[in-house]
């Protein structure tokens, strides 16, 4: 896994964590880690029961959110932040190799904020994490939209 990338105090996203990252994690003030992947997909280290086992059983929270990549829909979004808000403490939210993840979390933090599809692009951009798929970006202005909090 690679350093998270930080959206806001409160929530990072990146790629999926190995047992070791995960007891990292949790050593750098973690709470909640959020999988986006499905069960099954190809190169998991863990599969989403197995990773939760693991993720509580370091004294964290667990929630697994399945999202299909060429399936997106807002209503995952919003499960994302709804975990997020829920959360007493930082939150990681992971895919595979960021992209969902990053995108998921700069959403919740989006819908917190009260910010835009053009917000999340651009800080997306930002932090070296580019929404440039047509799918994603559509997903993206679906999920936000021009921003209400």
């Amino acid at each position: 896994m690679k350093d998270p990338i930080k959206v806001s105090a409160k929530i990072s996203g990146g790629g999926q964590p190995s047992e070791e990252d995960i007891a990292a994690l949790k050593a750098a003030g973690y709470r909640k880690i959020i999988n986006l992947r499905r069960a099954g997909e190809p190169n998991q280290p863990l599969d989403p029961q197995a990773q939760g086992d693991v993720v509580t059983a370091a004294g964290m929270e667990y929630v697994h959110i399945p999202v299909d990549p060429k399936n997106l829909n807002p209503s995952s979004a919003e499960a994302v932040a709804k975990a997020v808000a829920e959360s007493d403490g930082p939150v990681y939210v992971h895919c595979a190799a960021g992209g969902r993840g990053v995108s998921h979390a700069l959403l919740a933090e989006a819908k917190a904020q009260g910010g835009s599809a053009d917000d999340v692009l651009k800080k997306a951009a930002e932090l070296g994490s580019p929404i440039t798929d047509e799918g994603f970006i559509a997903f993206v202005r679906a999920s936000v939209g021009d921003g209400k909090k």
